[in-house]
C-alpha cells in the first residue's frame, strides 16, 4: 500500500457526513469526514478506531513538547526493558 503523509496545520476545512445505507441492508452506512481535499470514508468502527490512534499521537506530542527530556528518558527506559 503506498504511503500518504497528510500535514494538519488547523487550517483544512473539516467535514463530516454519511452515506446511508441501502435498503434490505445491501451495503453499510458508511461514515466520511472531509478534510481539505482528503477523504476518508469507512464504517463508524473503523473510523473510531483511526480517531483513538490519532488521539494517542497527539497526547505522545503533547506529552514531548511538555518535557522532552523526559520523554526521551522513558523511551530510552521501555528500549533497554525490551531488550
Amino acid at each position: 500500500m503506498p504511503r500518504i503523509t497528510i500535514h494538519l496545520g488547523g487550517r483544512e476545512q473539516l467535514e463530516v457526513t454519511i452515506s446511508k445505507a441501502t435498503p434490505m441492508g445491501l451495503l453499510p452506512t458508511e461514515a466520511i469526514v472531509r478534510l481539505g481535499p482528503a477523504i476518508l470514508t469507512g464504517t463508524a468502527t473503523a473510523l473510531r478506531a483511526l480517531a483513538d490512534a490519532m488521539t494517542e499521537a497527539a497526547d505522545l506530542a503533547d506529552d514531548y513538547d511538555a518535557d522532552p527530556d523526559a520523554w526521551n528518558e522513558r523511551e530510552r527506559a521501555e528500549r533497554t526493558a525490551d531488550r
